[in-house]
């Protein structure tokens, strides 16, 4: 990459030569969600070709439309991220219709409270298979993808700070599925950095959206329940989006095994 200061003539240009997307094909799973829709939007607005993969087809479908609509190419692909299958099957068609994939964004995932007593197998072993099977799954097929085709990639693992320190009881399955991601993250920049590729997590905590409100339930104890513990507050999904747009973008092409933290302060606290 060359130093963009040395041919960029004006804000939008540097702007594109660090955060342009333009010719790249991202998939994004899980991508239908609230944190997921904003990064389909952010990376096609960038002038990503977006995949819009996720188990709920007709919110895909809305989210895809919605990018059209505005001029991108976006493609929605129902995607259940615990059957191998279809993930094999994603990237094989991802690889005839756009010609493979240079971005994966694995931002699909489930955090279920329960408390650890009464917690079963089954549910412990749906919360790893979906967050960090799912992962890695994904990760190996568009790898497989990126070599075969020669491009430069960008792996970006959506984490959590959970998997940094406590943030509500109940959650011994979420926090060790993703401090699994951050360890499968550093392992696999290290093996596929021969190939051109970059692999990064995305740490984030306070997200402001349905459902996942910090301090909104009640009945949850925890350190994300108690006020103040968030410095800057619940930040807006599109937020959040931009470290992920930052990671597989060009800017971030010196970067690779990293955890990009983005939690409102709630570490420092």
């Amino acid at each position: 990459m060359t130093n963009p200061l040395d041919t960029a003539g004006s804000p939008e240009e540097l702007f594109s030569a660090l955060f342009g997307l333009t010719g790249e094909v991202a998939v994004i799973t899980g991508a239908a969600g609230a944190l997921g829709r904003e990064m389909s939007r952010m990376f096609a607005t960038a002038g990503a070709a977006v995949v819009v993969a996720d188990l709920d087809l007709p919110r895909a479908e809305d989210v895809a439309a919605g990018i059209r609509d505005k001029g991108g190419r976006a493609l929605a692909v129902a995607l259940d991220v615990m059957e191998e299958t279809q993930i094999v099957s994603l990237f094989s068609r991802v690889q005839q219709e756009f010609g493979g994939v240079s971005i994966l964004v694995n931002n699909a995932g489930i955090f279920p409270v329960r408390p650890l007593v009464d917690m079963s197998v089954s549910e412990w072993d749906k919360v790893l298979d979906l967050n960090l099977r799912g992962t890695f799954i994904c990760t190996r097929e568009a790898v497989r993808s990126m070599k075969a085709t020669g491009k430069r990639g960008r792996v970006v693992n959506v984490s959590s700070i959970a998997s940094l320190h406590p943030v509500l009881q109940g959650y011994a399955h979420y926090g060790a599925s993703k401090g699994g991601i951050n360890m499968f993250t550093k392992e696999v920049a290290l093996e596929v950095a021969e190939y051109g590729i970059n692999v990064n997590a995305l740490l984030i905590g306070g997200v402001s959206s349905p459902g996942r409100k910090p301090g909104a339930v009640s009945t949850v104890k925890g350190p994300a329940t108690q006020p103040g513990r968030f410095l800057l507050g619940a930040a807006d999904p599109w937020k959040h989006a931009v470290g992920a747009l930052f990671l597989a973008g060009p800017g971030a092409s010196h970067m690779t095994g990293e955890l990009l933290v983005a939690d409102g302060g709630f570490l420092i606290t």
